[in-house]
């Protein structure tokens, strides 16, 4: 029998998972999932609203789960040879993400301009992008020409769109949307109150101590990256 203590963690763990889930505001992507949204981080320098930071990715029980890295490691226990992954995350506007499958009720029909059906989820809030790195940088490399051609990247509408599921055929695309979407006027106040990305992910993937949080962190020689491998359906990202 399960007994008062087990059921107890039981509860705590579903307590602390609950508790987690409101902090979430990053946007997670499936296999076809494209969003269209207007970043609201600029891309200057000491902009709060853009970050690239160091994350341990770990599989306990069954669950993906993350702790982020700090200046001289993680700032939780993550299990032996847990190797961390560069990664790096943006504010934006998300207006509405286009899915391949309706596995929400309320998603609307639409036809792709292929013909294809899709189902498009009105998001219509901010939200923290999380990518990574990309093999030789190519994500990241995407979001630069966007800086590049706009002189900011709160400019316009940006297209983040991910192909594959599996470890060796994802990746993903970031484009500049020929879209003309607005930041509706009664959100435009809330940007200046967006918590800073670094700020974000000590309380979501840190620690109570409130280590301070680098992006500088020391990787190992022997660490291998994760970032020329994406995810599959289970993992966080």
């Amino acid at each position: 029998m399960v007994g008062i203590s087990g059921i107890q963690s039981r509860i705590d763990r579903r307590t602390s998972s609950e508790t987690s889930a409101e902090l979430r505001k990053e946007l997670w992507f499936k296999d076809g999932d494209q969003a269209f949204m207007s970043i609201v981080a600029t891309g200057d320098e000491d902009d709060p609203k853009l970050a690239d930071y160091w994350m341990y990715t770990f599989n306990e029980e069954g669950r993906w789960n993350s702790v982020l890295g700090g200046t001289s490691g993680p700032l939780a226990p993550v299990p032996e040879g847990t190797r961390p992954s560069h990664r790096f995350g943006f504010w934006a506007f998300v207006h509405d993400v286009l899915h391949t499958e309706r596995r929400v009720d309320t998603w609307e029909p639409v036809e792709g301009p292929s013909g294809r059906k899709l189902y498009r989820e009105n998001v219509d809030d901010f939200k923290i992008i999380p990518l990574a790195f990309g093999r030789s940088n190519y994500i990241w490399n995407q979001l630069v020409d966007v800086y590049n051609d706009w002189g900011a990247l709160n400019k316009g509408v940006v297209r983040v769109r991910r192909t594959g599921s599996g470890m060796q055929d994802t990746s993903y695309t970031v484009v500049v949307s020929p879209r003309e979407l607005d930041i509706p006027s009664d959100k435009l106040a809330e940007i200046d109150e967006l918590v800073p990305v670094m700020e974000y992910m000590n309380e979501r993937y840190g620690v109570s101590t409130k280590e301070a949080v680098s992006n500088e962190v020391t990787v190992p020689d022997t660490a291998v990256s994760i970032d020329t491998a994406s995810d599959d359906d289970d993992l966080p990202f």
